[in-house]
């Protein structure tokens, strides 16, 4: 069995993909795309909160990396994060945007994590 190694912050990533865990639907959906591109070896699933909370490791690594940013709605939490400190996205996709109407209902999100998926992949 092989050792999986920890690249949290190590800068070893070549793409990393962020995104919002928000309360609704359509930020767990952009959660669950993440860990679906992950699972690929589109990029590696990295920490948005991290970011978010001034974590110098973490906002060092998203600046020197290529990156996916999925926020579940307009609001954009995670586009918000990275221009606080002046990164931009290699790529931004809004979860709302790809056909899915933000909600409190979470009995979809095994479909509806399919269909976002299947768009973003097709703009990667």
């Amino acid at each position: 069995m092989s050792e999986q190694r920890d690249v949290c912050c190590s800068g070893d990533a070549k793409t990393l993909v962020l995104a919002c865990s928000g309360g609704s639907n359509a930020g767990q959906i952009a959660n669950n795309v993440m860990i679906e591109l992950d699972k690929k070896g589109v990029g590696n699933a990295y920490c948005l909160a991290g970011i978010g909370a001034a974590l110098s490791g973490f906002v060092e690594s998203a600046k020197a990396a290529k990156t996916v940013v999925i926020d579940g709605c307009p609001v954009g939490c995670g586009k918000k994060a990275f221009e606080k400190y002046g990164i931009e996205a290699s790529q931004y996709f809004i979860v709302t945007e790809l056909g899915i109407e933000k909600t409190h209902d979470f009995t979809k999100l095994a479909d509806e994590t399919k269909s976002v998926l299947k768009a973003i992949e097709s703009s990667i």
